[in-house]
């Protein structure tokens, strides 16, 4: 297979689906779940948020079918089903709001500060959305942290881990999600010149997940069956680096081209780290599309670029890092290549 055949398969345009997922900042949560019927929009419930007892008053359907939590205190045999109010006294009132945004809007307004990402507030929501039970928030959160990763091209700092380790539960997907940010992305400098200051845990953690074979460095990758047709075109197995010799039956990804031996495969993981994309390149100038697949040429006519590489949080975000016990899965779609 010659780099030509490999870039026409990509551009052909009959091979995206047209009946795609939900994208990733669908909550999971039916929207006829949240107004059954007119008389939801009239029954509203007081919450007292922080020391000082700010009210909020929210339609009862809204927290109801979002949160057990707020079901259970709201409907069932507690004083707060009586009194139609919940108090709160340990809540943050900024977060609070984020909280009452999402409600609303189905969606979380991306903080920010001196221009930077605020990863420390998306946290501190997750934490919240972890005590009232809110999954469908939690979900929220991780897409969102997500896009702005890849968006910014950014992380989090060291005092994030630390919230991240002392404030979250242990099992929490975000968890995860902000290992794999780190080993999939190439932080090494970040790490090096901030020395002792990530939390002890998430630098444990981390080491595991660049030592230990894990799937999420096969399920970020959109696979196919390949096989190389000539010497020209052989490459290795990016796991087990094995030459992947012509007429040999092997599989490679549609986005970033890189090949995995058949056994790797059923194996079902690889090594994490972070890869620039390699063997997948789009043409500047139409008078590149000879250019050889070992690299471009000098010259304005030749100029070619990488393209991203595959990461877990595009290619498998709601296998690894969603939670679905209270809502509906919303699947994964190949989004943002």
């Amino acid at each position: 297979m010659t780099l030509k055949s490999v870039r026409t398969i990509s551009r052909d345009t009959s091979r995206i689906p047209t009946n795609l997922p939900p994208p990733y900042t669908w909550s999971g949560a039916n929207s006829s779940q949240l107004r059954a019927s007119p008389s939801d929009l009239t029954s509203t419930s007081t919450l007292l948020i922080g020391s000082k007892g700010t009210p909020f008053l929210i339609h009862t359907s809204l927290l109801t079918a979002q949160s057990p939590y707020f079901r259970a205190a709201l409907t069932g045999p507690f004083s707060e089903a009586s009194t139609n109010t919940v108090r709160l006294d340990d809540i943050d009132v900024a977060h609070f709001q984020l909280v009452v945004s999402w409600l609303y809007t189905g969606s979380i307004p991306p903080p920010y500060k001196d221009g930077k990402p605020a990863y420390y507030t998306l946290l501190h929501i997750y934490a919240l959305a972890d005590r009232l039970c809110f999954e469908s928030l939690r979900n929220a959160v991780v897409d969102l942290l997500s896009d702005l990763a890849d968006q910014t091209n950014s992380v989090l700092t060291p005092s994030d881990t630390r919230i991240l380790y002392e404030h979250i539960r242990d099992s929490a997907p975000l968890r995860s999600l902000v290992v794999d940010l780190f080993a999939f992305k190439k932080t090494d400098r970040l790490l090096e010149s901030h020395g002792d200051l990530w939390h002890a845990a998430f630098l444990r953690d981390l080491c595991v997940q660049l030592k230990r074979p894990c799937e999420q460095a096969l399920v970020r990758h959109r696979l196919r069956m390949w096989c190389p047709d000539s010497w020209h075109a052989v490459r290795a197995c990016e796991n087990c680096r094995t030459i992947l010799p012509p007429r040999y039956g092997a599989v490679a990804c549609d986005d970033c081209c890189v090949a995995f031996c058949t056994k790797c495969v059923e194996g079902g993981t690889g090594m994490a780290g972070w890869d620039d994309g390699r063997g997948k390149w789009e043409v500047v100038d139409e008078h590149a599309l000879d250019a050889t697949e070992g690299g471009a040429r000098e010259g304005k006519e030749r100029r070619v670029k990488k393209w991203e590489s595959c990461k877990p949080w595009r290619g498998a975000r709601c296998m690894l890092y969603h939670e679905h016990d209270e809502t509906e899965s919303c699947g994964d779609v190949f989004l943002g290549r």
